[in-house]
């Protein structure tokens, strides 16, 4: 999925696809700031990605949606309250050393895991949103990562490296200059030396923003970011009364694990070599009310989306309307296969689209089930 030229211009984006919701000075200018180095018709294209995106999953409504999603139970809500230190920001704490990430992506599909955080991510661009319509000056995000309790494994480097790496690439790609700074706290030793390794691995504006805090004073040092009342009561001891408030995260239990089911591949499923620097599409066409079902997994890294068209070949696969998030990468080997069924409200060409775009020597083998009614 290569940027391509193009005559899009942010007028026919204005035009065509932007809500009215979305559709504000403050939103438009985070994409300036974001892709500031870029020709203004490639910030198009990445912003029209984007908007397809909101269209597919309704994500204008998502904010006012309960978080209901198993998943919330694991990974909790962090919006705590304003920086108090820095304008317009407010402070989110996520819990990175207590969240069991690892059973997350064992239990679930990373598609599955973006449905589900979306309604966080939402959340935070409508506190946002709020702050910026009631000053009418940008807003932010703190993004406080508390890394308490995070014990070092041989999972943790392919976590990060992996799974989170690929959640960090779609937030950087759909939230753009939503995050002030990236704050982790009480950073211990090896996981400075594991962030020194992986920095390279991370968008280069999402490496700008962060500020490492060690495990030396930290519940002092974070002060310079927020005020006690935005920080976390977990956190409290003699020395230290933080009031905000947040529920710990609970693990997955391994017995949900998908590899724990026995599960093996599914009927009718067709293996399919796509070779380095290649595509494989699957295109049907659907009326509206018909039924589109996929499931597919990989033996390494690859991306993945669904989209419509009104022609049977589809030119530009990055702007196209979206039917699910579209993942141009995502780690393998497949932990747990994304399935799913939607029930289509256009009559159209329907693609589902596997890519080995981003490999430049090995072939990507892929389970891939593709059916339609």
């Amino acid at each position: 999925m290569t940027v391509i030229e193009n005559d899009i211009s942010p007028e026919d984006l204005k035009k065509d696809d932007i809500s009215d919701y979305y559709n504000t000075d403050f939103n438009i200018l985070r994409w300036l700031q974001g892709h500031n180095t870029l020709p203004l018709n490639e910030i198009a294209r990445k912003m029209k990605f984007h908007l397809n995106l909101r269209a597919a999953w309704n994500l204008d409504d998502l904010h006012k949606k309960e978080r209901n999603h198993p998943i919330h139970k694991h990974w909790k809500y962090g919006i705590t309250g304003p920086s108090g230190h820095m304008d317009n920001v407010i402070v989110n704490i996520e819990q990175c050393g207590k969240t069991d990430y690892t059973g997350m992506m064992e239990t679930y599909s990373i598609l599955e895991v973006m449905r589900a955080r979306m309604v966080d991510l939402e959340q935070m661009l409508a506190h946002v949103m709020e702050i910026e319509a009631k000053t009418g000056k940008q807003a932010w995000i703190l993004y406080v990562m508390d890394i308490t309790g995070l014990q070092y494994n041989k999972k943790l480097y392919d976590l990060v490296t992996g799974s989170m790496k690929s959640l960090a690439d779609f937030m950087a790609d759909h939230y753009v200059e939503m995050i002030k700074y990236f704050v982790p706290v009480c950073v211990p030793s090896f996981a400075t030396a594991l962030y020194v390794v992986v920095r390279p691995l991370l968008p280069e504006k999402t490496r700008e923003k962060v500020r490492l805090i060690g495990e030396t004073n930290w519940r002092d040092d974070v002060l310079q970011y927020a005020i006690h009342s935005s920080l976390p009561s977990i956190w409290n001891n003699e020395n230290h009364t933080f009031g905000g408030f947040i529920e710990l995260p609970v693990s997955y239990p391994t017995d949900g694990y998908y590899s724990a089911k026995n599960h093996s591949v599914v009927k009718n499923a067709q293996t399919i070599n796509v070779s380095y620097g290649k595509i494989h599409v699957v295109t049907k066409f659907i009326k509206a009310g018909g039924t589109l079902r996929w499931w597919v997994r990989g033996n390494r890294n690859f991306g993945f989306g669904v989209f419509y068209s009104d022609e049977e070949q589809c030119a530009d696969f990055f702007v196209a309307k979206q039917v699910t998030p579209c993942f141009p990468w995502m780690p393998g080997p497949t932990l747990v296969p994304m399935e799913d069924e939607v029930v289509v409200k256009t009559d159209a060409y329907y693609h589902v689209w596997v890519s080995n775009e981003k490999s430049w020597w090995r072939t990507l083998e892929v389970q891939l089930l593709v059916e339609s009614e």
